[in-house]
């Protein structure tokens, strides 16, 4: 049988013919260390500043009713009503009222979760319904 000189027989750490591993590969990685002083520095200030910001983020959240007021939630309600009309929503067929129904996205309501405690009645009221 005439061999192919011009193909290495290991590629990938494999045996080109056998399939099996060749063992002059490394396959398990030691723990990242840095070569550089000055890097390891410049990476601890930064893992220092995007903790201080997530602190800063988390101080800023409110805890409390998301809508002050029922005027305020009614404004809401509106606001959030015309963003779900204008995205693509599944609807599924209601045999009870005998209508379609929108169902609201997932990513919908994970964006807006601060008001969907008084926004999913309201959304049923217009035809629309959760998971």
């Amino acid at each position: 049988m005439k061999t192919n000189r011009n193909i290495k027989p290991l590629h990938n750490g494999k045996n080109r013919r056998t399939g099996r591993p060749s063992g002059a590969r490394r396959t398990q990685k030691a723990a990242a260390t840095a070569n550089n002083p000055q890097a390891e520095e410049i990476r601890l200030a930064w893992v220092a500043a995007k903790t201080k910001a997530r602190e800063e983020k988390e101080s800023r959240r409110k805890d409390g009713p998301c809508c002050s007021t029922d005027s305020a939630k009614q404004a809401t309600n509106l606001f959030l009503l015309k963003k779900l009309q204008a995205t693509v929503c599944d609807r599924v067929w209601n045999n009870e009222l005998g209508r379609w129904e929108g169902i609201m996205p997932r990513r919908f309501v994970r964006e807006n979760a601060a008001h969907m405690s008084h926004f999913r009645d309201f959304a049923r009221k217009q035809g629309y319904r959760s998971r």
